[in-house]
This record gives structure tokens, C-alpha cells and sequence, in this order.
């Protein structure tokens, strides 16, 4: 029987392809985001439950993963895909920038992987969606960078805390991937097009694809002697 893997950000961007991509391969699929919408194309398949949930309210998470296995059963794979970035002229970060990074890239991550390792049964595997911009920030990304900073912190502990039950544990630091969060609105005077093409121009391989992570993630998913890694996986964007 295929295992069930819960998929944050399952909206749009990587979470959204992830969802496909495990959907496509037998996966039951819990689609967690702010609003699946009911013309979905997630919607149209049987082995998708979508799950509605805003990783920005904190106190809303408390027993959100024992409500989701409640209502659909064992849990076997987390996939945390959601994520927020707002870039900001270093002087002028907003503090409501500052606290929806902190509450969905970090303190929901953190929840969620903790509630996790707790409830999911053994050999289940969990992976968190990183940056480069963890290790090499811009003037505009202190709080993202340090999120994701966090973020990899929190894996570490998650991949000690599951050892024993081989629950594997472990993060992708991603390049630059078309998304609609690439396209959002950024503290220069760039075009969205120019923009991109600026960004690709600093990844040999060029920008990423969603539906490329996603088949990464299903491959680490087989993975049974990985755990508590950082994978690099950025077109070649920290080669420079």
C-alpha cells in the first residue's frame, strides 16, 4: 500500500508540483496550504486531501498533524515546501515582513517536524525546503536568510530526535526556482523579466524548475541511510 506524505505550500510553486508528482506515482497526498481551491487540479484525483491551514498564525498548529492523521490515517512523509520572502532595502524591513518569515519559514517548520517525529510510525522521512541565501545572504534577505539558517538547525535536531525510529530527516538548499515567489516585487528598480534574467545569468544550469525539485524529493524519500544532510541543489549557483 502507498505510504502518505503531507506537503505544505501545496498551493502553488514547488509544493504544488510535489503534490503532483507524488500523486502521479500512487502517493495519498495531504495538501496543506492557506486555500486549495476547488478547480484545483489537485482536486481532480482520489488520493488527494486537501488540507486547509495559514502556517503564518502560530496558534492555530498545536495539534494540526494529529488532526490530519485522525482524519486520514497514518502519516509516512513531510515535505515542508511552504515559504515566504520579502525582500527589503536593509533600514526599511517591516514588522510584518519580520514575523510571517519567522512563523511559516521557521516556528511552523519546527511545529510541524516535532509534531512529526513524535506520531509518524518508523522508516518515515521528512524534508525541508532550504536556500543558498542561508549561507550567502543579500543586503535585502536578513530575515529569509536567517530563517532558513534556522531552518537547517532545526533539520539537525529533527534528524537526532528521529534516529530512533528511522525517521530520516534532511533539507534542500535550492538556487533560484520559477516560482511565483522569484516573480514577487523586490527592493530594485528590475523588471520581473529583467529580474529573471539576471538570476539565471548566476546559475551555470540556468534557473530551476518546480517539477525538477519535486522529483528530487521523491527520490530522497527512497533514501534509507540519509539522514540529518543539507543537499545542495542550485544549478550551480555557489559555484561562482
Amino acid at each position: 500500500m502507498k505510504q502518505t506524505v503531507l506537503v505544505t505550500g501545496a498551493s502553488s510553486g514547488i509544493g504544488y508540483e510535489t503534490c503532483l508528482a507524488l500523486l502521479k506515482a500512487g502517493y495519498h497526498v495531504v495538501g496543506l496550504s492557506r486555500y486549495v481551491g476547488s478547480n484545483q487540479i489537485l482536486n481532480g484525483y482520489s488520493n488527494f486531501t486537501p488540507w486547509c491551514c495559514d502556517l503564518a498564525n502560530v496558534d492555530a498548529l498545536p495539534d494540526v498533524f494529529l488532526s490530519i492523521q485522525k482524519a486520514v490515517g497514518e502519516i509516512n512523509g513531510l515535505v515542508y515546501a511552504a515559504g515566504v520572502c520579502h525582500h527589503q532595502a536593509f533600514g526599511n524591513t517591516t514588522l510584518r515582513a519580520i514575523s510571517e518569515q519567522l512563523n511559516v519559514n521557521l516556528v511552523s517548520a519546527f511545529i510541524l517536524c516535532e509534531q512529526a517525529v513524535v506520531h509518524m510510525p518508523r522508516n518515515s522521512s521528512i524534508l525541508l525546503l532550504s536556500s543558498t541565501l542561508a549561507d550567502k545572504p543579500l543586503s535585502t534577505s536578513a530575515i529569509y536568510s536567517a530563517t532558513k539558517a534556522g531552518l537547517e538547525q532545526v533539520m539537525k535536531a529533527c534528524a537526532l530526535a528521529g534516529a530512533k525510529k528511522k525517521i530520516r530527516v534532511n533539507a534542500l538548499s535550492l538556487g533560484c526556482v520559477s516560482t511565483p515567489m522569484l516573480a514577487q516585487e523586490r527592493a530594485d528598480d528590475l523588471d520581473v523579466d529583467s529580474r529573471l534574467k539576471q538570476l539565471e545569468q548566476f546559475h551555470p544550469l540556468g534557473l530551476g524548475k518546480a517539477e525538477d525539485i519535486a522529483s528530487i524529493i521523491i527520490t530522497l524519500f527512497n533514501q534509507p541511510w540519509t539522514t540529518g544532510s543539507v543537499i545542495k541543489v542550485d544549478g550551480g549557483l555557489t559555484l561562482n
